[in-house]
């Protein structure tokens, strides 16, 4: 009797410090998945960071204007350069169905969804 007792006392130690090492392993287990996922976060944080700065660098109306004149050869219009037209401008008082007016004309038309 006093062996069954002390036989059970002893699996139930054992099964104790099994389950006991499981969930210590766990805890490191996840411990280490933690650290991971922080230092991905931390990562992240940065590349967000940069990724940010570079939107405001390619935002920038003075490097856009920088590099449309440098990469495109774009320059400001100087005086009189600039030509103005009306968009009420009848279509019959134009001849010339290519002429710029009339050509401004449909392609506001065709915005405005006018036939």
């Amino acid at each position: 009797m006093r062996k069954n007792v002390l036989l059970g006392v002893m699996v139930l130690l054992g099964v104790w410090c099994l389950f006991y090492v499981g969930v210590k392993m766990d805890m490191w287990r996840l411990g280490y998945e933690m650290e991971d996922l922080e230092n991905q976060r931390i990562a992240l944080k940065k590349k967000q960071e940069s990724l940010q700065v570079r939107l405001s660098e390619l935002t920038d109306p003075q490097q856009i204007a920088r590099r449309a004149h440098t990469q495109l050869g774009l320059i400001v219009p100087q005086e009189g350069q600039v030509v103005m037209i009306a968009l009420e401008a009848s279509p019959s008082s134009v001849s010339d169905e290519r002429s710029p007016a009339r050509l401004v004309q449909k392609f506001s038309d065709s915005l405005l969804g006018r036939p």
